[in-house]
């Protein structure tokens, strides 16, 4: 059996094209034979497993896996006590958090990763619909607590244990900083203009971060993605909160700054998981 890689040939963001091949590099390295290339110029046949980016949204079964996982009642907890309702429920969803002080982020369940936005105490949601496809399609909708975050960190996940992790914000101008390994282990507030400055990293809110990823694991061993969290500041106040779980093959979540070599090895170590294929083969094998 061989897994098929896409590495997007219509990619034009300099950091994601290097953080792609550097993963493929660092796959075809433990994987050898058993992971090849392959482009979405081509039409995908389906009797291979596909790993790597889905620009398009096009896969159908990521899309179903990252459904299964947000609606999963212990990663709705997580997120805090995320519901996930009707279209005509939302707004009362919201009235709920903005009494507490708090925004909400609203995923249209169609494809939560793709169709989500952010909102602020007070919005209505009809100012939303549209920017998530909700105006149109009548699927259900996550409502999850906007927390604000800033330091947000990500843990990739391979059969439910944590094989790597980077923060996310970076320079977008500067590409070559993702092969800066130190850059591991700082943070940076988040910011919409890219203009992030990197400081240096607090081991203390990284345990909190890491603590909050790994009290879901013990609850939802995630078999393959990415769980982010953040660290919120009121008053003086830090906590660590997880703002996205995101189920994907290898390559289908951003692994930003983090060790590809680690998060390689790890998904070797644990391919039948990922790939029980590979497990029959393995049995039908003299």
């Amino acid at each position: 059996m061989i897994i098929d890689y896409n590495l997007e040939p219509f990619e034009c963001e300099a950091g994601v094209r290097l953080e792609q091949s550097l993963l493929y590099a660092a796959l075809h390295q433990v994987l050898g034979p058993a992971i090849e290339p392959w482009a979405t110029i081509y039409a995908h046949k389906g009797d291979r497993p596909l790993w790597g980016r889905d620009r398009f949204g096009s896969n159908a079964q990521r899309i179903a896996d990252v459904q299964e996982t947000y609606s999963d009642p212990h990663v709705l907890e997580a997120l805090g006590d995320a519901r996930i309702v009707p279209k005509h429920q939302v707004q009362a969803e919201l009235d709920k958090l903005y009494a507490r002080g708090l925004g909400a982020i609203v995923r249209n369940m169609r494809e939560p990763t793709m169709y989500l936005r952010y909102t602020q105490v007070g919005d209505e949601f009809i100012r939303h619909e549209s920017a998530i496809s909700a105006d149109r399609y009548h699927h259900h909708i996550l409502v999850q607590p906007n927390w604000d975050l800033d330091y947000v960190r990500r843990y990739l996940v391979v059969a439910g244990e944590i094989a790597a992790e980077t923060m996310i914000a970076h320079n977008d101008e500067q590409p070559l900083m993702l092969l800066d390994r130190e850059n591991r282990d700082r943070m940076t507030k988040n910011t919409f203009d890219g203009s992030h400055r990197f400081e240096p990293g607090n081991q203390d809110w990284f345990a909190a971060q890491r603590a909050e990823a790994e009290r879901l694991l013990s609850r939802y061993p995630l078999v393959s993605g990415a769980i982010d969290v953040g660290i919120r500041q009121v008053d003086g106040d830090r906590s660590a909160h997880i703002e996205a779980v995101t189920a994907g093959k290898p390559g289908q979540v951003d692994i930003f700054f983090a060790d590809p070599k680690a998060y390689a090895e790890k998904i070797a170590e644990h391919l039948h998981e990922l790939e029980p294929e590979f497990a029959v083969e393995s049995a039908m094998s003299p």
